[in-house]
């Protein structure tokens, strides 16, 4: 039986994501390993190559995932969310490698992206670094390698997945198993859109144009596209540090230039 399974976490409200998601995963891992499992309420995603796993009524987004992850056989998990749409082949050597890395670690997660990057270093393996106790977002929901039975203990009822990125950050200071993650400025051995393709439940405009270039349909009767007002705030938040460094060369020529003026 394999060790590794994909958990493609979601739910029956967002139902209308499986079809473009799917058919991106499988564009960019045909040949996935791994047995693949979608986390649903009633509703069933009719494809031989997932299994779906219906939990029943959605009480809380706790309450279904953990629901969801314990019906799971397999002892690791590899997560996902249904709106990371893959842009990208996916490296799956390179994923076997980090998982073999994880379990030789005995390591607890290991995240395949880094957002928040690692704080320590791994001397004995430059692409990953190790998170360190205290640090926030020592855990999030951004794809990332998982000891099913670690990241169940760490999900309390009634919480949202943001209240479990932070109160379940803090629960894991009270563990002994390192927490991994790949280094910034190392390819991510999966690549999907931005950090989701659906921001505060509407649809991300280019996540859109990139379903669109790829030939999917994406089903705006069923979620709407967000507001021009909040693309272009989001654009800004995602290209800060680039716009912040531009403004800095700016600022400097300009100096440079006033300096070359006055002591003409």
């Amino acid at each position: 039986m394999s060790q590794l399974a994909v958990f493609v976490m979601s739910c029956d409200a967002y139902a209308d994501l499986w079809s473009p998601f799917f058919s991106l995963f499988f564009k960019y891992w045909p040949a996935c390993p791994y047995p693949v499992y979608l986390l649903a309420n009633h509703l069933d995603y009719s494809d031989e190559r997932v299994t779906t796993i219906k939990v029943g009524d959605d009480i809380n987004w706790a309450h279904t995932f953990s629901r969801g992850l314990q019906a799971v056989p397999e002892p690791y998990v590899l997560l996902l969310l249904e709106d990371y749409l893959f842009e990208a082949p996916v490296d799956s050597a390179r994923i076997e490698a980090l998982f073999d890395y994880m379990r030789e670690k005995n390591a607890a997660y290991l995240r395949l992206r880094p957002s928040p990057p690692p704080d320590m270093a791994c001397p004995d393996n430059d692409d990953v670094g190790e998170i360190s106790k205290g640090a926030a977002y020592r855990l999030t929901t951004q794809a990332g390698l998982w000891d099913r039975q670690i990241l169940l203990s760490l999900v309390k009822e009634g919480e949202t997945p943001w209240q479990f990125e932070i109160e379940g950050s803090r629960r894991t200071d009270e563990l002994d198993r390192p927490f991994l993650s790949i280094r910034k400025g190392i390819s991510w051995p999966i690549k999907y859109y931005w950090y989701t393709a659906v921001f505060r439940g509407a649809w991300c405009r280019d996540a859109v144009r990139m379903c669109k270039r790829e030939g999917i349909d994406v089903d705006l009767s069923s979620r709407q596209l967000e507001p021009w007002g909040r693309y272009f705030r989001r654009l800004v938040e995602k290209h800060w540090p680039a716009l912040f460094r531009l403004q800095r060369r700016i600022k400097a020529k300009l100096k440079r230039a006033l300096n070359l003026h006055h002591s003409r």
